[in-house]
């Protein structure tokens, strides 16, 4: 056997006995980390239920602790004679049911504020805090069902108190169960910091945290992080927000691997989620398991450097070698191994040298990639992307992939963008076709376009495409989102009634015009019921503007609940009322409308009587009354007068125009 063959054969030797030991080595701490991972997985899954458990207990104890006192001021109030009144004579409670709730939040350091408000309308007639009283919360949901029924508002931003609370609520109503008040209770959130920030079964590096069902942290415990209240996406956040409750490993919202429990609290809805990091968890089966393996190297170590000091004269040609691979990952890529020998390890020396050599050119590449991409992006705030002639994607920066909140490699073409962005087929197809367009002119136009992005919800895009050298394309994306909103917004005021949020004017001719314009195309009749609030300048002139305004609002609350979502319900001025009932089969369709309106706006006992005294409605229909809008809401208007004159609280319908009195 020549000695050249005794030399590979060593080596072959030398490898096999370093392969086979450090492979059982490697099998024994494996096993040895996998059975103890699980043990200590079952064990800190154990440990984050019951602390989860214990902080929804004492957040549920102390929610019904405020609940049971707020039963009790709602009790106390119950007996104050002023209460009964408040309302009727624009009165707030006696002094002694004032001085109770002053003292009640002073003895109490997370109540924020109480607050009496009035049965309907939602008008505060008394608060611990004096610049609440006099304002309205009817839309505050706390109200809304605080007055059938003790009711939990969950953490939600207070913009009168400039602060995120929790508001419990409940119905004040007199021995015959007559509502005569709501009675409500800001709580601030330090006691729920209190008991998310006990670290009890934690650990370390455990964490506990509270998010809404926006994905905002309303309060941790844990590792102090930036910003408490940023929004919080991690898989088990995600999961509890969805309706469930369990546990599992994910990555955590930084990206750390975490064992995690979360539990969705349906009475706050809001999720609780305790996670620990599994590094910690899982410490000490990787100690033991690298303990195991420390020992088997150490022993591989001893017998393998006596095998290395039998070949290291044999060795030199892959020493040659290696110190050349040393140099290339040291960043001098001119290195190059000498070949030594005709065998085995020459072949190898010619194969490293040839490495080398396309590794030289694949850096050159890389650089001029890196010198084009750099360029795109140090170009723009935008999402930029580059695509192939065949609509391939190549590269997309993070704008882009924020943009429309996928990656380059889940969108990995043009079509399989617009599948993630644009449900529907024909809105697909038109989007490739007009890019494609776009490719294909030197200078296209700028392209504006909505889509749907996977987070949620229809965002707007502005996009420009632009030729590269080579064939390449380059698409600039920008977000018009905030400035669609804008419009939005700026769009809804100018057709909406300020005080009642109904449509006006302008966007009650508009429906009309539709109504009439339908109705024509069908053979159909269009309703119109003009009505004005009976004794109305006698209540504004007697109780003020601002009950006139309560009156306004509550007046547009029941009008709306007489229609259809197809019915259209508009504020003209004043106490003027309009509502455009389309697609009639006859005009006689509209009167039992015109009745309910009729009975919704007359009750004497609302408001001990300062309320609703009823109203004059009149009643003309497309195309029996007229043609156009001006016409048929003239004769709707003489129709109002008519019922009016009659002593008001009745419909009256249009004369028809061949009539003489019409």
């Amino acid at each position: 056997m020549s000695w050249s063959v005794q030399r590979s054969l060593v080596a072959r030797l030398v490898s096999a006995y370093l392969v086979l030991a450090v492979l059982g080595t490697a099998c024994v701490g494996a096993a040895t980390w996998l059975a103890g991972r699980a043990l200590l997985r079952d064990a800190a899954f154990t440990r984050l239920e019951t602390a989860s458990q214990q902080k929804e207990t004492d957040l549920n104890q102390w929610v019904e602790e405020r609940q049971h006192d707020l039963g009790y001021l709602a009790r106390s109030l119950a007996a104050d004679p002023a209460l009964g009144r408040a309302e009727a004579h624009g009165e707030g409670i006696g002094p002694a049911a004032q001085r109770m709730l002053e003292d009640f939040k002073a003895a109490q350091p997370d109540v924020q504020e109480i607050l009496v408000l009035a049965p309907t309308g939602g008008r505060v007639l008394a608060s611990t805090a004096p610049r609440s009283v006099g304002t309205f919360r009817a839309t505050y949901n706390f109200y809304i069902k605080g007055r059938t029924a003790p009711a939990v508002q969950s953490v939600y931003p207070s913009p009168e108190l400039l602060r995120s609370v929790i508001t419990v609520s409940a119905p004040v109503r007199d021995a015959e169960g007559r509502l005569l008040a709501v009675a409500a209770m800001h709580l601030g959130l330090e006691p729920i910091d209190q008991i998310i920030r006990s670290r009890s079964g934690l650990g370390v590096t455990g964490e506990a945290f509270l998010v809404d069902a926006a994905n905002l942290r309303v309060a941790s415990a844990g590792p102090p992080r930036e910003g408490l209240r940023r929004q919080v996406h991690s898989e088990g956040v995600l999961r509890a927000l969805s309706g469930t409750s369990g546990r599992g490993m994910y990555d955590n919202d930084v990206g750390a691997p975490v064992l995690g429990v979360y539990r969705w609290l349906p009475g706050y809805q809001m999720a609780l989620v305790t996670e620990m990091s599994q590094a910690e968890a899982f410490a000490p089966a990787g100690l033991l398991a690298l303990s195991i393996v420390l020992a088997g190297l150490a022993v591989t170590l001893a017998l393998a450097l006596a095998v290395y000091a039998m070949s290291r004269r044999l060795a030199r040609p892959v020493l040659a070698v290696t110190g050349a691979a040393m140099r290339v990952a040291g960043g001098d890529l001119t290195a190059s191994a000498p070949v030594q020998t005709h065998d085995e390890l020459g072949n190898l020396a010619k194969a490293f040298n040839a490495m080398t050599a396309d590794l030289r050119g694949l850096y050159d590449r890389l650089e001029q990639e890196g010198r084009e991409r750099g360029a795109i992006l140090q170009g723009s705030f935008d999402g930029i992307a580059v695509v192939a002639e065949n609509g391939a994607m190549i590269y997309c920066n993070p704008g882009m992939e924020r943009l429309f909140g996928c990656t380059q490699a889940e969108t990995p073409s043009l079509a399989a963008l617009a599948d993630r962005i644009m449900p529907a087929r024909e809105e697909r197809q038109a989007f490739v076709a007009s890019l494609q367009a776009d490719m294909a002119q030197k200078n296209p136009p700028e392209r504006v376009f909505s889509f749907i992005h996977p987070g949620g919800g229809r965002r707007w895009c502005r996009m420009k495409v632009s030729a590269m050298p080579g064939g390449r394309i380059v698409i600039n994306a920008q977000d018009l989102s905030e400035i669609k909103k804008s419009e939005e917004r700026v769009r809804h005021m100018a057709l909406h009634d300020h005080l009642t949020g109904l449509p006006n004017r302008q966007l009650f001719a508009d429906r009309l015009d539709q109504a009439m314009l339908r109705a024509r195309r069908l053979g159909l009749n269009v309703g119109l019921l003009y009505i004005d609030l009976d004794r109305f300048k006698h209540l504004n002139d007697t109780y003020g503007h601002a009950h006139g305004d309560r009156v306004l609002v509550e007046t547009a609350l029941r009008l709306r609940a007489c229609v259809r979502e197809s019915d259209t319900v508009s504020r003209l001025g004043g106490d003027e009322f309009v509502i455009v009932l389309p697609d009639l089969v006859q005009l006689d369709d509209a009167l039992p409308v015109a009745d309910k309106v009729l009975g919704s706006l007359y009750d004497p006992q609302s408001g001990g009587g300062t309320m609703f005294l009823g109203a004059s409605v009149g009643l003309a229909g497309y195309p029996q009354h007229g043609l156009d809008l001006d016409t048929i809401l003239a004769r709707a208007d003489a129709a109002m007068y008519e019922a009016k004159r009659a002593g008001g609280n009745a419909v009256r319908v249009a004369y028809a125009p061949e009539s003489p009195q019409a």
